[in-house]
């Protein structure tokens, strides 16, 4: 039997960076937690035992979750757009004040 993808709560958080949400938050943007015994049902004991008290959600609800949570962070519920960002640049480990990237 193929299962769905999940991802827990605390996995969606740290997919987030920027900010961290809970259940309830969810639950307000439309987002209900998947049936923890449902999921757990077949799954080898230490697979299930971190899932039975977490908060699960479909792993392909993450896209829709940051796209909620953008709308609802714009202003005014304008929809988001952000600006361009530099290339990031990694510095070296010795270097000092103006020194060059690896």
């Amino acid at each position: 039997m193929h299962r769905a993808a999940i991802i827990t709560l605390g996995q969606i958080n740290e997919a987030l960076h920027f900010a961290t949400v809970n259940a309830a938050q969810l639950a307000e943007l439309g987002f209900q937690p998947l049936n923890n015994r449902a999921v757990c049902d077949g799954l080898p004991p230490e697979a299930a035992k971190p899932l039975r008290t977490a908060r699960i959600y479909p792993a392909d609800a993450l896209p829709l979750i940051r796209a909620a949570l953008l709308l609802r962070l714009a202003p005014n519920g304008a929809p988001a757009t952000a600006a361009p960002c530099p290339p990031f640049e990694r510095k070296c480990a010795d270097d000092t004040e103006g020194g060059g990237t690896d």
